[in-house]
């Protein structure tokens, strides 16, 4: 079993890691151990590396980890836990686990498989997206001191400043402009705002949310009515569900769990069952 965290964590993180630290003297199991350095192209590499003869790969932490975990995983035949620790946690959020069913699945012999989803050669696992998201992600650069208030309060001043996106793509040539598009694997980003609530890890594709509203107040009223989960109602919100988005306008930031991961013009698609990931019995996620 190799267990990957990132060090610094709260009592969360801590309360995990002692639970492993036990679970390995009571079962008479090896722990590897890596801790993140922060440097994702370093991490990966050295995770990589690691991962060669494990069955297993246990995250401690929040999306980013798990993000940086899956992408170093790829074409690896090791199953995935995970502790959720983080600030968000919204991939772990779909499950509606407690910590005590997080730890069970640990050591459970069932897995299911789960979609990911890439932007180019860079997997993720919940949201990618141009435009609002990806300014909010630029504004916070990694500080969260708030925690999840973070994405509220950065989304709030971000309203009335991000630009609008002007965008076009390959399946659709008309220039579209907008607030934002998101192309959703999971529901959930942002600590729990939930933007793609149609969203399926399982049926192998993505769900893709255009945001068109323009001025500063139709952002106020989507962004509002998303916090309350009725933004689907309102004419700025179109949605549509896509196995790949070729986004062709150039010089775009693209946002994926949480971090700047491309600039446009590039390929966003779906990656269907590229994730096993250990699960209790009769694990059933929502259509």
């Amino acid at each position: 079993m190799l267990v990957i965290y990132k060090p610094g964590g709260g009592r969360r993180l801590q309360r995990h890691l002692r639970w492993l630290r036990a679970q390995a003297k009571q079962r008479r199991i090896t722990i590897s151990w890596y801790e993140t350095t922060g440097f994702y192209g370093r991490d990966q590499d050295a995770i990589r590396l690691q991962t060669h003869g494990q069955s297993l790969i246990v995250v401690v932490g929040g999306d980013g980890t798990i993000n940086l975990v899956v992408n170093a995983m790829c074409g690896s035949s090791a199953q995935l836990a995970c502790l959720p620790a983080g600030t968000g946690n919204d991939f772990c959020r779909q499950f509606s686990y407690t910590d005590q069913q997080w730890r069970a699945a640990v050591f459970s012999s069932n897995s299911i498989a789960l979609d990911a989803g890439a932007v180019g050669a860079r997997y993720f696992v919940n949201i990618a997206g141009v435009g609002f998201n990806a300014e909010v992600v630029q504004s916070l650069q990694g500080q969260k001191r708030a925690g999840a208030l973070s994405y509220v309060w950065g989304g709030i001043k971000q309203l009335f400043c991000a630009p609008t996106v002007e965008l076009k793509t390959a399946q659709n040539r008309g220039l579209k402009q907008g607030m934002m598009l998101l192309l959703a694997n999971g529901r959930f980003f942002a600590a729990g705002l939930q933007p793609a609530p149609l969203a399926s890890l399982q049926d192998g594709q993505l769900e893709c949310m255009w945001f068109s509203a323009q001025s500063w107040w139709q952002r106020l009223v989507v962004f509002a009515a998303m916090l309350v989960g009725c933004h689907q109602r309102l004419p700025w919100v179109h949605r549509e569900k896509r196995t790949q988005l070729d986004i062709i306008t150039p010089g775009l930031a693209v946002e994926a769990d949480g971090d700047l991961v491309a600039t446009t013009p590039v390929t966003i698609r779906s990656l269907p069952g590229a994730i096993q990931l250990r699960v209790l019995p009769e694990t059933a996620l929502p259509d």
